[in-house]
């Protein structure tokens, strides 16, 4: 009786080889689904960046439609209801400036993810439209562009 229950005791369990083997998989696993997962969390920020920055270039063309001028700043375009702040979102420097050739109002700004600050999006109402700048800089002024 008692070699049955030894027997029976020792065949229990994994053996070391099949644990290394489970774990070498694992680490395979996880080295193909990390860097997968940082690239769709990059792209994520990169959305939520984009589309705070289609929300400020139309509320400040709302705004340029009933006011006659764009807004000084956020909080006036806050205020009016036309943008609502994303919180992962750095809202940089908000400009005004009169063209120099059209002599016609224009604004500037910039907006980046907070959590991932390496792409920059900067608009320029003169230019009609962006420019996407990678930097590691965390300054966002259009003067450094």
């Amino acid at each position: 009786m008692t070699k049955i229950f030894n027997t029976a005791h020792s065949r229990a369990g994994f053996t070391l080889i099949e644990l290394l083997i489970v774990v070498a998989i694992i680490g395979i696993l996880s080295s193909i689904a990390i860097p997968q997962y940082a690239k769709y969390r990059k792209g994520a920020q990169d959305n939520a960046a984009q589309a705070a920055y289609h929300a400020i270039a139309t509320s400040q063309e709302a705004f340029f439609a009933t006011e006659g001028t764009y807004a000084p700043n956020y909080t006036t375009l806050s205020m009016t209801g036309g943008l609502v702040k994303d919180q992962n979102v750095y809202y940089g420097s908000l400009s005004l400036y009169v063209n120099s050739t059209t002599e016609l109002p224009g604004f500037r700004f910039t907006v980046r993810h907070k959590a991932d600050g390496s792409t920059v999006y900067l608009y320029d109402s003169a230019r009609s439209g962006s420019t996407v700048r990678t930097s590691t800089s965390t300054s966002l002024t259009s003067s450094t562009w």
